[in-house]
C-alpha cells in the first residue's frame, strides 16, 4: 500500500475496543466517518469535531450527502477514512449488514477500499466488564473500485463484507 494515496477503510465493528486497535495500528492518517449522535457525546463530540472527523446524519439523506461532500475534501494527499459500514457494534459478535455510503464514496472517487478484519474484541466486554485478551486486526488487500461499473455498488459491497468475514 503507497502511504501517499488515499483510501477508504471499512471495517467491521464488535465493540468501543476496535477504535483503539484501528488508532493503534493503522499506520495512515485518517478521519473517521462517525454519526452524527456523537457529536453529543461530553468531550469526545468535541474532539472529534476538533481533530476534522466528519459526522453523518443517517436521518436526513440530504444532510449525509453534504457531509460526505466534508470528506471528500478531506481525501487528499495520503489522508484516508475509516468507517465501520454496518453503522453500528455488534450487538451479537457476528458480522451485521453493510451500509452502502462507503462504497458509493469509494466509487465515486475512485478510491481502492482496504477491507480491515477486527475478531475478538466482542469477547472482551460484557456489559460493563471488561475482560484481557488479545484483538486482532487483519488488514486485507486493497480492493481497485474502477473494476466495478457505478451499478454495481451493492456488487462491491458484498464482495468487501465477504473479504472481512474471511477473517473473522
Amino acid at each position: 500500500m503507497d502511504r501517499k494515496q488515499s483510501y477508504v477503510f471499512a471495517a467491521n465493528h464488535q465493540s468501543a475496543f476496535d477504535i483503539l486497535v484501528v488508532y493503534g495500528w493503522l499506520p495512515y492518517i485518517f478521519k473517521w466517518l462517525l454519526k452524527i449522535e456523537l457529536r453529543k457525546v461530553p468531550f469526545l463530540g468535541a474532539a472529534c469535531q476538533s481533530a476534522g472527523h466528519v459526522f453523518v446524519d443517517r436521518s436526513n439523506p440530504v444532510a449525509a450527502k453534504l457531509s460526505m461532500r466534508k470528506a471528500v475534501d478531506q481525501l487528499q494527499n495520503g489522508v484516508s477514512v475509516v468507517i465501520f459500514p454496518e453503522g453500528t457494534r455488534s450487538k451479537t459478535g457476528k458480522l451485521g449488514k453493510f451500509k452502502r455510503g462507503a462504497f458509493l464514496l469509494a466509487m465515486e472517487l475512485e478510491l481502492p477500499i482496504v477491507p480491515i478484519t477486527i475478531s475478538e474484541s466482542y469477547e472482551r466486554v460484557k456489559g460493563l466488564k471488561v475482560y484481557p485478551g488479545t484483538i486482532k486486526m487483519t488488514i486485507h488487500t486493497p480492493v481497485d473500485v474502477t473494476t466495478y461499473g457505478i451499478d454495481e455498488s451493492s456488487a462491491l459491497l458484498r464482495h468487501t463484507q465477504e473479504i472481512i468475514r474471511s477473517g473473522l
